[in-house]
């Protein structure tokens, strides 16, 4: 018997996925400081201006997101799931994706209103890196989906909104563990 999706386990890194990030940052960190004592100014001029992109750019898209979620104040996951044909889908990757999703934008905005028409690029200013590198391997461990060959999945490679990646989940392999 299947256990219902709310009873779905929180994302759990692997300890070794952890330890070479760490060990990543902490070489980057490292080259850092070098460059820092090697070529003082033009590193931290660099440093400043791409401070001040980013704080720009995240603001923008901050006060994008607060927008669009005083605009869908009402709605929840309850609304998310209505506006699919739930039938077609099963449900953990439903919940799954909705969770990922809502937990990468909570940087920006708390319980963020998804709906499965967002564009996962232009509406949710989501980085392509980080949906192939990190909430697609989050989305698979929680849904219970295999990632094994994923370029012979029907939706390989166009995955524009929220329910093209629900639809790419629900054509993979459940895993085996």
């Amino acid at each position: 018997m299947s256990h219902p999706s709310r009873l779905m386990p929180p994302f759990v890194a692997p300890w070794r996925r952890q330890v070479i990030g760490y060990a990543a940052l902490a070489v980057l960190a490292g080259s850092y400081v070098w460059l820092i004592w090697r070529h003082p100014l033009l590193i931290l001029g660099a440093s400043v201006a791409i401070m001040l992109v980013s704080v720009v750019q995240n603001s923008r898209r901050r006060t994008r997101l607060r927008t669009t979620r005083e605009s869908r104040a009402e709605e929840s996951i309850c609304t998310f799931v209505r506006a699919l044909s739930i039938r077609e889908f099963d449900t953990w990757v439903v919940r799954a994706v909705f969770e990922q999703l809502q937990n990468d934008l909570r940087d920006c905005c708390e319980r963020f209103p998804l709906r499965p028409s967002d564009r996962l690029l232009e509406d949710l200013r989501i980085d392509p890196d980080d949906l192939d590198e990190v909430l697609v391997w989050q989305i698979a461990q929680r849904s219970g989906r295999s990632l094994s060959d994923c370029r012979a999945n029907p939706y390989y490679g166009s995955v524009v909104t929220i329910e093209d990646l629900i639809r790419f989940f629900c054509a993979q392999p459940k895993s085996a563990t």
